[in-house]
């Protein structure tokens, strides 16, 4: 890939080691696949490349989602008034295990670009739709044609085969097969699938008195044993105990290390929490994914996101599924840092007080869909901020031309709170475009949409004739739960 030199945009970062947000204007030099430069007046070495004219535009890291279910784009808009129960009952125990290789692939497609095209660069996948041996490889094909850097982890189970009471009769079988497969990519470079794709592991399986540890110890080594990395997993605890090993939990079995991006981690903000368990994840630098906008839909908990900030543990923001909620970080930014903002304002208003300031600035709210989602997978080093020697992962932001943005005062105040995904005019993730001029450029949007609304109609149909009957309230009893 030619250099490219974006000339005289205002770079918008924050930076290693360094709490403050930096906005200043700069030129930017990229050359095979990283930052090589940061200044003023630089120019291309040798004359060759091209030269991109950013004055009026925001230079800013591309955002980094800690937490999604990429393939579910064939499911938007079906989930967004579900509750968690009826979300495992429909999605879960219903139609994810009948997603064919096709459907799979399309929405994985299609679910990769719209990341893109919000200016999303790097994804922590928690790919749970590996249905068949032909599932995995599928998904993997759709994610590197999409151009997007992704941490794509496998899941290593099965969707249930009896939904009440909660079973999964088909575990053993498919075990064989996904760690034989799991070992096979690994092999490959040490889980590298391609220069911007690397092997994870996402792995729910794992609940304490549910049977012995030894087959959790077993898929966790083969993971560690090749450096797949991050270990994902699902914290949701507080009022719907769907997923009941905690972090706790994990440290008493032998199973946490640095490795582990616990995801939504609801369960620290419930009042029977073990304090404990703040102190192990800074003990072990294990990190959380926060997805507020569908925390507080879902009744998860409260979102978690600036508590961990508060008590020093590493974490970064998510969408989760784009079948129940938004498919970009702006809004995830907004929802975190609003219901934090609420939530101090409540307890000192039970005080008889009113705040005078906020606790947390729009740009920190930036910093956790950047830098912090960098912390949180480890790749601080090479992600999360615009500075030599890091990864070209760029998101051009149009503010002159902007209805949401132009003439704006606070440019982080702005990226929070009024931008959209239509004001990313282009991206580069590792050097090169995937998006120029408000176009995807290695993939036609036009050649993605019509297999795309093809498999959402399959996918509804079956919905609409299997439906998900089981009693709601029966299966809240077996995660734990009370209801209303």
């Amino acid at each position: 890939m030619p250099p490219i030199l974006l000339k005289g945009g205002l770079v918008l970062t924050f930076k290693n080691d360094d709490p403050k947000p930096h906005a200043f204007e700069a030129d930017v030099l990229v050359d095979n696949g990283t930052i090589v430069d940061i200044g003023t007046s630089l120019s291309l070495p040798g004359g060759d490349g091209e030269v991109v004219d950013c004055r009026g535009k925001w230079i800013t890291p591309g955002q980094i989602d800690t937490h999604r279910h990429v393939w579910m784009s064939i499911m938007r808009a079906q989930q967004a008034d579900w509750m968690l129960s009826e979300y495992l009952v429909k999605m879960t125990g219903t139609q994810a295990g009948h997603i064919t290789v096709d459907e799979a692939y399309i929405g994985q497609l299609a679910g990769c670009l719209e990341a893109i095209n919000a200016g999303v660069t790097t994804v922590v996948d928690h790919a749970h739709v590996i249905n068949t041996p032909d599932h995995a490889p599928a998904l993997i094909d759709a994610t590197i044609k999409s151009g997007i850097r992704s941490k794509f982890c496998y899941t290593r189970g099965t969707a249930p085969s009896s939904i009440s009471p909660w079973a999964y009769a088909n575990d053993a079988e498919a075990r064989v097969w996904q760690m034989k497969q799991i070992e096979e990519l690994a092999q490959k470079d040490h889980g590298r699938l391609s220069d911007r794709v690397e092997l994870g592991l996402a792995y729910d399986s794992y609940a304490p008195g549910h049977g012995p540890l030894q087959p959790h110890r077993e898929v966790l080594s083969l993971a560690r044993k090749y450096g797949l990395s991050p270990i994902t997993t699902h914290y949701v605890g507080g009022p719907q105990q769907s997923f009941r090993h905690s972090i706790k939990d994990w440290d008493e079995a032998g199973l946490l290390s640095g490795d582990v991006l616990f995801s939504h981690a609801n369960g620290l903000t419930h009042p029977r929490a073990d304090p404990e368990e703040w102190e192990l994840l800074k003990k072990y630098g294990a990190s959380i994914g926060a997805t507020p906008e569908d925390e507080l839909g879902m009744a998860h908990g409260n979102p978690v996101a600036y508590e961990a900030v508060n008590r020093g543990v590493r974490v970064g923001l998510g969408v989760d599924c784009v079948s129940i909620q938004s498919a970009d970080l702006f809004t995830q930014m907004r929802f975190a840092l609003q219901w934090q903002r609420g939530h101090v304002n409540e307890v000192l208003a039970a005080q008889g007080k009113s705040p005078l300031f906020t606790p947390h600035s729009s740009a920190s709210a930036f910093r956790l869909a950047t830098l912090g989602g960098a912390e949180a997978i480890h790749k601080e080093a090479s992600l999360g901020s615009i500075e030599k020697g890091k990864f070209a992962d760029i998101v051009i932001i149009d503010a002159e031309d902007s209805i949401n943005l132009a003439g704006a005062i606070d440019p982080f105040q702005a990226l929070v709170f009024w931008a959209k995904s239509e004001d990313v005019e282009s991206v580069i993730i590792n050097g090169e475009w995937v998006k120029r001029g408000r176009k995807l450029t290695k993939v036609d949007w036009k050649e993605v949409v019509g297999p795309l609304k093809e498999a959402v109609t399959k996918v509804e149909a079956r919905r609409q004739r299997d439906g998900g009957t089981a009693d709601y309230l029966q299966v809240n009893e077996e995660m734990g739960c009370a209801t209303q």
